[in-house]
């Protein structure tokens, strides 16, 4: 385990500088300070908790995601860390799995650690866990999840002009009769594209469009949702727009077992634009999401909190989706 008298001598300085650099000391030139920086890296050195302080190329930033499964919050991560990465950062990941008592404990070990920053990716336990972060002016940024007190910086995806900007193809191609495939309750995305649909419904007196009764992100919750509306209400739709690809995944396989085919009988339109949507049969017409984007705009927010080099108040960013084109949707008869 390499120590301190290590990065010394590789960085070719005396202990004392190393530590002056390790606690942000402003008496070291930054010629100096770049060579036991490189040192530290190159030998994986951690400082003592007592020691990283202040230099800026030695923070921390925690980041809280619900899951790792399938894609969403994986490349989000991946943008995170490259960004975090080029600017000397370092990144810890915790998945609590949306179980409170995991966010709870996840976040009191932060705090314990003196954590520099976090990114927080939905939070089933609420504000109050995060308030005496706060409170010791410790900077958090939200991603893909909604705070509605301006306590701190946020990263959002505008789901609600997705979802309509979904509903307006269908409704061009001539699709009057539509089932939405709904997404969990607790997710805020879900909700906002949720409120989207509603919205256009209540703008569109010509369309009708059915809320499944199963919700979820999964493709076996797109599956599922298909088979049971099909065996309560048979085929009284033309189009599906599922909550996001992976749901459309199962509606996909849903369909083709009920003898449908796509887009001939029923057109399917996802949300996302995951890795794989432009190589499913049919390639899946979509509303693409910049999650690396979302990624590396969340690692800015946090890094220039920590830093202090941003504005001082609070900033929301609402990053735009678009509308993917592919061949799962087909052009009816109004």
């Amino acid at each position: 385990m390499p120590n301190i008298h290590d990065v010394a001598k590789l960085a070719g300085v005396s202990i004392a500088t190393v530590s002056r650099v390790i606690n942000g000391a402003e008496k070291v030139s930054e010629e100096t300070r770049r060579k036991v920086i490189s040192a530290i890296k190159q030998l994986g050195y951690k400082p003592m908790p007592s020691l990283r302080k202040a230099s800026e190329l030695l923070y921390n930033i925690g980041v809280l995601v619900p899951s790792l499964k399938g894609y969403h919050y994986t490349e989000i991560l991946m943008g995170i860390e490259e960004f975090a990465n080029k600017h000397d950062f370092e990144v810890m990941v915790s998945v609590p799995k949306l179980i409170p008592e995991e966010e709870k404990h996840v976040l009191d070990q932060y705090f314990k650690r003196k954590i520099d920053g976090i990114i927080l990716c939905e939070l089933m336990g609420g504000v109050n866990f995060i308030k005496p972060f706060i409170k010791s002016g410790i900077p958090i940024v939200v991603l893909d999840y909604d705070i509605e007190e301006i306590l701190c910086d946020s990263v959002n995806i505008d789901n609600f002009s997705g979802a309509m900007s979904a509903l307006k193809y269908l409704y061009s191609n001539g699709h009057r009769k539509i089932l939405y495939l709904r997404g969990p309750k607790y997710s805020p995305a879900a909700v906002n594209r949720e409120k989207a649909v509603r919205k256009f419904q209540d703008k569109h007196k010509d369309v009708e469009i059915f809320l499944s009764e199963n919700e979820g992100y999964n493709p076996e919750d797109g599956y599922f949702a298909i088979v049971n509306h099909l065996k309560k209400h048979g085929l009284n739709f033309t189009a599906v727009f599922a909550i996001n690809d992976w749901a459309a995944i199962g509606t996909m396989r849903a369909l083709r077992e009920a003898g449908l085919s796509i887009p001939e009988d029923v057109s399917v339109i996802g949300y996302d634009n995951a890795p794989y949507s432009e190589f499913l049969y049919p390639p899946l017409t979509t509303i693409h999401q910049p999650r690396w984007e979302m990624g590396q705009t969340a690692a800015q927010l946090i890094i220039e909190r920590i830093t202090k080099t941003g504005p001082k108040i609070p900033r929301n960013v609402i990053l735009p989706t678009k509308l993917i084109e592919r061949a799962s949707v087909k052009k009816i008869g109004a």
